[in-house]
């Protein structure tokens, strides 16, 4: 069986948001309501699954069906700000957004200076 594009690409977000998370495959599995198995030949890109699932994945992993489904590639989330978002409870879309960004040509280097930058965006929007 030949994997399609929807179906890789959303294996491999899946993957990536739960590695990022630390969940293991059982686990999110128990939080999706589906089998152990089906979440590998998603991952795997074996089995396309239906709207419901893919919503009960992206609830699971505190993130959209379009956070899961969109063609654009996840940045890569370095260890200092992965152990500021456990410490601070930050939103999975919150992190990949944070993932994104450089402050004046780099990335911060510890998970206070992520607080620090995590702190002025919010207030800048609005949300403290």
């Amino acid at each position: 069986m030949r994997k399609n594009k929807v179906e890789s690409t959303l294996g491999k977000k899946v993957r990536q948001y739960r590695k990022d998370q630390q969940i293991g495959l059982t686990e999110l599995a128990r939080r999706a309501g589906i089998s152990r198995s089906y979440l590998y030949q998603i991952e795997s890109g074996e089995s396309s699954p239906t709207v419901p699932v893919v919503k009960s994945l992206a609830t699971a992993l505190g993130a959209t069906i379009g956070d899961l489904v969109d063609g654009e590639e996840r940045a890569s989330i370095p260890d200092s700000l992965r152990a500021f978002a456990q410490e601070d409870d930050v939103k999975a879309g919150d992190l990949e957004m944070l993932a994104r960004i450089n402050y004046r040509g780099k990335r911060p280097d510890t998970a206070e200076e992520w607080r620090l930058l995590w702190r002025v965006i919010k207030a800048s929007v609005g949300k403290e």
